[in-house]
């Protein structure tokens, strides 16, 4: 064969390799690998293909860079402005940790992903470019070669054949779960995961510094990109660690990875302690419940997003972040590798004993197989059903049948897998286990199977137990770490697949599997939506007080954050992965457009309002405040100045009150936790329940002027109205106050944060009995109470 026959042979991946080692590697002094010429341009090539692909996918977003945003106008505007806020100010400073949302709440970088870690690439770009959507545009789509190129690196370290290192690339820099998580562009920048287990393989190979360095500072980065993947993956690692170094007693090894990674997470120990800091003085957690919600379904392997093009009609089991199907190539891939390394422990032997556990293995697989088909005949052709005589056979979902399928495969594959795999110790065995953990990891704390609850708890409750655990919000995104370890096994398993076959088959085989990942990831383009209208007087806002209304908790509220990064003023809106314990009230007083949403504010200063130019009645509101201006207005918006407004709001005074009792036919047999000094406590009663009122009684006349009312840590339990009566006698009633507490759980909000006590005030008078009624701020939520004060007096009445 000539040299140029070599090149291209070699180029393209079709030289048969050798046999790998012990670890999956292709020794490189062997002859019939690619020379360094070869490796240079196959990396080219196969970068080149992946920016190519990246273009046709993202063409409607580069058609309009600077005037559209990739996806939706939701999450990712929330990043863009986050990466601009990282391009214009010093990390970790003071002025850095106020991001100017949710005014006047401090350290509100805390309350969402710092991006710091894509912020490596993102700022040059925004300084290059000065221009904030142009920058999270092209960092979205540079995110899939980015990872394709990373994986790429990956795999051809471990077999040096650049047919799997293309292969892996595409295969997890445009894989399926890629297309779900459009809107999360941290989701999306997953390339310093590869080049980090890039930098331990070859660390444990060459024993060369530098590569301990490149892990060092790519764990860093991702964990910096990613705060589930600053979790996620470093479990991976823990998992590599035991596989690769605790299980060979190479304590030099060990001893050298400790030490990089305290030193790389210096860094990310700085952030997270603030992180700690202000999270506490929030009262921010997560509950169990919630965690549930975002954890993935068994069944989710067979929930494709629905914007895929060839497989998003396969719509199983589908839940919030559940949409997991890998793709047909991995899976197939996937179990061609788990069916070899079964086949080289070498289950089958001489002995009966060996032929028959063989045998009944093989009848297993056969099994699996047989109600796989069955699950795909319900997908593709709907419930069936097949009468021959006296037998009788329907299929009426895929849950049952694919309960066994799963079943009989994970008996086949399994024990044998992890026994060969855990003898050869090798790289391939390492990440098949890998990804059977990191699913099992996604299914969160309780598995559930095809929407219904297993009753069996899932590993991932074993990480709840670790302080800062219940923070992780979506078990689900382990499918990341999932997904890396199917493109590896993929890089791994094709070019052993293609060994010894004749040119034309390999070229037949790499070509079958580009098209088959191009297939199972590729969606029509990566929408381009319009760009936020400009805000009217926007010269005038800079370093003002703004709020937009209405108050939404999504859509206006992003705009409203990215517009204010954008022209350099403060907002009272926000939109974050946490917020402040007044945002829900908020919310609601300006739906209910009531003025109770920005006399809050008022008092603060002098406040901006922006109002659509379609809202009539939220206009007259603004007009009818004191002193408010029309300062501006477009197509789209109108910009109001509200004058500050003096005033002090309520608050308790005199002396507390002794509750001796309280007492309530709803719920009776807690209604003492009102007064037990716990507001992680909570007396519930149901909207529909005319047993309702809840009379606390003082054990004789005294002087009574106000109450705090508090739903604690509890805050989007507030209620939406409360109505207040005393009595001497508890036979005749007199009313002391009525009507909404919004504006009173702003107050209270903006007073204290981390929990929301509302002091309601009224005019001092005698009372033994003081009685409470109350709605609920949401239809859906209870009449509660945290804790319940009564004060003799009160300031601030209004």
């Amino acid at each position: 064969m000539t040299q140029g026959d070599a090149t291209a042979h070699g180029l393209f991946g079709l030289s048969t390799p050798p046999e790998p080692d012990a670890d999956g590697r292709i020794p490189s002094d062997q002859e019939g690998t690619p020379s360094t010429r070869q490796i240079r341009l196959a990396a080219l090539a196969s970068a080149l293909f992946y920016i190519v692909v990246t273009a046709i996918l993202g063409r409607d977003v580069l058609a309009h860079l600077s005037t559209t945003v990739a996806h939706d106008a939701g999450d990712p505007l929330l990043t863009a402005a986050i990466l601009k806020w990282n391009a214009t100010h010093w990390p970790l400073t003071d002025a850095w940790w106020q991001f100017p949302i949710f005014y006047p709440t401090r350290d509100t970088m805390a309350f969402s992903e710092h991006l710091l870690g894509l912020s490596v690439i993102a700022s040059p770009i925004y300084w290059i470019t000065r221009d904030t959507l142009v920058t999270s545009n092209l960092v979205t789509l540079l995110t899939f070669p980015l990872c394709a190129m990373a994986m790429y690196a990956l795999v051809f370290r471990l077999t040096r054949n650049v047919a799997g290192a293309f292969i892996a690339g595409l295969a997890f820099g445009f894989a399926p779960y890629r297309i779900p998580q459009l809107p999360h562009v941290q989701m999306l920048a997953a390339f310093w995961a590869p080049l980090a287990l890039l930098g331990l393989h070859a660390y444990l190979e060459t024993r060369r510094r530098r590569w301990l360095v490149l892990y060092g500072a790519t764990w860093m980065l991702q964990g910096a990109t990613n705060g589930y993947a600053l979790v996620y993956f470093s479990i991976l690692i823990g998992l590599w660690v035991v596989w690769f170094v605790l299980r060979r007693s190479d304590w030099r090894a060990l001893g050298a990875i400790s030490l990089v990674t305290a030193v790389a997470a210096l860094p990310l120990a700085a952030v997270l302690h603030q992180y700690v800091l202000i999270h506490t003085r929030q009262a921010f957690f997560r509950s169990v419940a919630e965690i549930v919600t975002f954890s993935a379904d068994v069944g989710g392997i067979l929930c494709a997003a629905a914007d895929l093009s060839v497989w998003g009609w396969l719509r199983v089991s589908c839940r919030g972040e559940g949409e997991l199907f890998p793709g047909l190539v991995v899976v197939v891939l996937w179990l061609i590798a788990s069916i070899r390394s079964v086949r080289r422990v070498g289950v089958a032997s001489t002995s009966s004993s060996s032929r028959l556990i063989a045998v009944v293995l093989k009848a297993f697989i056969a099994i699996g197989v047989i109600y796989l088909a069955i699950v795909a005949s319900v997908l593709l052709h709907g419930p069936w059903r097949l009468d021959i005589g006296v037998l009788h056979i329907s299929v009426t979902s895929v849950r049952k049948p694919a309960l066994i399928a799963l079943g009989c495969l994970g008996i086949a594959l399994l024990p044998p897998l992890m026994r060969g795999a855990v003898h050869r110790s090798s790289a391939i065995g390492f990440y098949l286990m890998a990804s059977v953990a990191t699913w099992l990891l996604a299914l969160g704390p309780v598995i559930r199977f095809m929407g219904v609850p297993s009753g069996f708890p899932g590993p991932f409750a074993w990480l709840l137990a670790l302080p800062g655990a219940s923070g992780l919000r979506v078990p689900a995104r382990f499918w990341l770490m999932t997904t890396l370890c199917l493109a590896i096994i993929a890089g791994i398993t094709l070019p052993e697949i293609i060994r010894g076959r004749s040119r034309r088959v390999q070229r037949a085989l790499i070509a079958l599997a580009t098209i088959g990942l191009l297939a199972d990831g590729w969606t029509s383009g990566i929408p381009a939506v319009a760009a936020p209208a400009p805000v009217p007087g926007a010269e005038f806002l800079r370093r003002a007080t703004v709020f937009e209304l209405p108050a939404d908790g999504t859509f206006r509220d992003i705009t409203a954050v990215f517009q204010a990064v954008e022209g350099g003023w403060r907002t009272v809106n926000g939109y974050s992965g946490f917020q402040p314990n007044y945002y829900f009230p908020l919310v609601s007083a300006s739906r209910n457009e009531s003025s109770d949403v920005v006399t809050p504010f008022q008092r603060l200063g002098e406040l901006r309002v922006l109002v659509p130019s379609e809202a009539p009645r939220l206009k007259a509101l603004l007009e009818a405040q004191p002193g408010a201006t029309l300062i501006a207005q477009n197509g789209s918006l109108i910009q109001y100045r509200l004058p500050a407004r003096k005033g002090e709001d309520a608050q308790v005074a005199g002396r507390r009150v002794e509750i001796r009792e309280v007492r309530s036919e709803c719920s009776s047999t807690y209604v003492h936790v009102v007064k037990d000094g716990d507001e992680q406590s909570l007396w519930l009663c149901s909207l529909t329940d005319d047993r309702q009122p809840l009379i606390a009684d003082l054990g004789g006349v005294t002087m009574v002027g106000s109450i705090v009312y508090s739903v604690g840590t509890q805050f989007w339990l507030y209620p939406r109205t409360v109505d207040v009566e005393t009595s001497e006698d508890g036979q005749v009633w007199a009313p002391a106050r009525t009507g909404s507490v919004l504006h009173d759980a702003i107050v209270a909000g903006l007073r204290e944060p981390g929990r929301l006590r509302m002091v309601l005030a009224f005019s001092a008078r005698p009372a033994r009995y003081v009685r409470l009624r109350g709605t609920a701020g949401e239809s859906q939520f209870p009449w509660t109470i945290a804790e319940l004060e009564i004060w003799s007096d009160a300031r601030g009445i209004h």
